[in-house]
């Protein structure tokens, strides 16, 4: 009996344990049919391509665009944010490289290439990747076109991977570039509603060359985007922040003065983000509220119990508060929210001590004389401080939001 139930645990679970995914995106799962030719062929295309050798396109082409972000990365000291990428691919399809490559193939009759060829029509596909070059080196000797891919407005770009360029059974010739981390700086966000706060960010992929060129999304790209937004962008790391939406669409923007007649061609990408608060929420804004309530509460007690211990201690705590926040984000020529609740509880602790000092005079002068008018004083600034903090909430709305 015992033989029975190990047979089918066996039957039941180890096949399912060959078909655990690296991946849960579809569009990375799509590894490309690689057939790489011999050496010697790969060799006889590159002498034979000289698609460089122009400073313009001969034709045009359609760029088809691919980018894989992994990763990102916000220091908000510094004001900069950095993207990483795990594959970004720029492709296109060339009649004439297709006749290369039949040309080359057609004086091959050799039983490797043979083999090849056979599998390559058993695939029913020309989808497949024959041959791989340097990307820097091949631009260098004129043999590919240069499409000066590069990213508008960011500060540096870091590549831990050389760049390839893979030309496919097709015809398709694709620029790889894999593993960078492109830098950007941020002075457009708004932290006022901070630690609350949301905010967009754009950044363009375009071509320095004006002529001949557009882009448009590839299938995979649509694929991997419809992807992500399935898995609600978990598959994007981003530390400290929730992405509620990433989109890229292929965009023109008309060039101005001797560019006139020419457009600068790009793909955009939009991102939403919003800080993930409910620790911000927890550790600061929820203990500053009941250090602010506990200043208040010490109206309640005499003076001879330690009331001006307490609020000296209190008052401790907020400038401990405002050292703790002063490097999560950088400087900056407006209060934020947190910074507003912080204002609000020094101020109730000062009006709590002048409530302390007038009772004190009251005390050593006019108590014995005057016990009513001195709990009249009392009851006023019982009354008092809880209207000012709502005054004081109501005109930090005003300004922050």
């Amino acid at each position: 009996m015992r033989i029975i139930f190990l047979l089918l645990i066996t039957i039941l679970f180890i096949p399912k344990l060959h078909s655990i995914e690296v991946s849960s995106l579809e569009a990375e799962r799509r590894l490309k049919f690689n057939e790489l030719f011999p050496k010697k062929i790969c060799d006889k295309i590159y002498k034979d391509i000289n698609f460089g050798s122009n400073n313009k396109l001969e034709e045009e082409i359609m760029v088809m665009a691919y980018h894989n972000l992994k990763r990102i990365k916000i220091n908000e000291t510094d004001s900069s944010l950095s993207l990483f990428f795990d594959n970004r691919t720029y492709s296109y399809n060339s009649k004439k490289l297709d006749l290369i490559i039949f040309n080359n193939l057609s004086d091959d009759f050799s039983d490797q290439i043979t083999s090849i060829t056979k599998k390559i029509s058993k695939a029913k596909t020309k989808k497949i990747v024959v041959c791989e070059y340097d990307l820097e080196k091949s631009i260098e000797d004129g043999k590919f076109f240069n499409l000066r891919i590069n990213f508008d407005n960011s500060l540096r770009n870091i590549s831990n991977e050389k760049p390839k360029i893979l030309i496919y059974y097709d015809g398709t010739i694709e620029y790889n570039y894999y593993d960078e981390q492109i830098d950007y700086s941020i002075p457009q966000f708004d932290y006022k509603t901070y630690p609350f706060d949301s905010h967009d960010f754009k950044f363009l992929v375009s071509s320095r060359v004006f002529e001949n060129l557009f882009f448009e999304k590839s299938d995979k790209f649509e694929i991997l985007l419809n992807d992500i937004k399935k898995f609600n962008f978990n598959n994007i790391s981003f530390p400290g922040w929730t992405i509620k939406q990433y989109i890229s669409y292929p965009s023109i923007e008309p060039l101005k003065d001797a560019y006139s007649e020419y457009s600068k061609h790009s793909i955009s990408s939009e991102i939403s983000i919003e800080r993930n608060w409910l620790t911000y929420l927890y550790k600061f804004v929820v203990p500053l509220l009941i250090i602010t309530i506990l200043c208040y509460a010490c109206m309640y007690m005499t003076l001879n119990h330690g009331r001006a211990t307490l609020l000296g201690t209190l008052l401790v705590s907020f400038v401990a508060f405002n050292f703790v926040l002063v490097d999560k984000v950088p400087e900056l020529p407006y209060i934020t929210f947190l910074d507003w609740i912080i204002f609000m509880g020094y101020m109730i602790a000062v009006l709590v001590i002048l409530a302390m000092c007038i009772e004190s005079f009251y005390l050593s002068h006019f108590y014995k004389s005057d016990e009513k008018k001195f709990s009249n004083v009392t009851i006023a600034f019982k009354i008092i401080i809880p209207i000012m903090y709502l005054l004081l909430g109501a005109t930090g709305y005003y300004l922050i939001i």
